[in-house]
């Protein structure tokens, strides 16, 4: 079977088989050629993930190293308070056990100054508290801000694939020389 008519010119009847059998192929090859960077792009999605798991359990670690010296500071300042307590009475009894005996007491203004100091105390430690929780909350927040982020990229990367596999899809039901040859 010869490509040529039998006054010499070519026959495009033959060619067109062909040239559609390349057409495939070459479509083929492009198609082979973006799965594989659809699986490269979701290996590499893949690690992305892996790494933002690491670095979320890392953030866990830390937050409960951070929680577990919360409680310790908390334990400290209630046993503080504990033994505040006790030696306010223990002082009371003191003073009460002095009086009766006609001893002199320590003086209303030094009971003062130390209870102001007292006070202090415990408003420094209120404070220390309140920033501990200042820093967990932000952790807190900073933790869902992260996984809100997580989840716009996974839902973006979603949209992208979805369209991408829809376009390709439509490219594929479009073939070029398969429209051509309907209208002949």
């Amino acid at each position: 079977m010869s490509n040529e008519t039998s006054d010499g010119a070519p026959d495009t009847a033959a060619q067109q088989p062909a040239e559609r059998e390349r057409r495939l192929d070459e479509r083929e090859k492009e198609s082979e050629h973006r799965e594989r960077q659809a699986d490269e792009r979701e290996r590499l999605a893949d690690r992305r993930d892996e790494a933002a798991d690491r670095r979320e359990h890392l953030a866990d670690v830390r937050e409960g190293a951070a929680d577990r010296r919360e409680r310790r500071a908390d334990d400290r300042e209630t046993a503080a308070d504990q033994r505040e307590a006790a030696l306010n009475a223990q002082e009371r009894q003191a003073d009460r056990r002095s009086l009766a005996a006609g001893e002199r007491t320590v003086s209303h203004r030094q009971r003062s100054s130390e209870a102001i100091g007292r006070a202090q105390d415990l408003i420094a430690a209120s404070q220390d508290q309140l920033r501990r929780a200042d820093a967990a909350l932000r952790r807190a927040e900073a933790r869902d801000e992260f996984e809100q982020r997580a989840v716009d990229q996974e839902v973006a990367v979603s949209e992208r694939r979805k369209r991408r596999d829809t376009e390709t899809a439509r490219d594929d039901v479009r073939d070029p020389s398969e429209q051509g040859q309907a209208g002949e």
